[in-house]
């Protein structure tokens, strides 16, 4: 039986969502290269189905700030 077009996007953005969930040592886009598809989309799909991954980077604001020395 033939699988609608709807069906057939579901289940690829359910596939990228279990990845995402499963393979946190992927960046997204590690992700995006392993299906074909962008960046932007991942982190769409990760948004729609509430999931995301913990941020490492830099924290805003900190970038220029020095210490002053004692």
């Amino acid at each position: 039986m033939a699988q609608t077009y709807k069906q057939l996007v579901r289940q690829f953005r359910d596939s990228v969502r279990d990845t995402i969930v499963c393979r946190p040592d992927l960046s997204y886009r590690q992700i995006a290269k392993q299906f074909g598809i962008s960046e932007v989309t991942v982190c769409t799909i990760a948004a729609e189905f509430g999931v995301s991954r913990i941020r490492t980077g830099p924290k805003p604001g900190k970038a220029g700030v020095k210490q002053a020395v004692a």
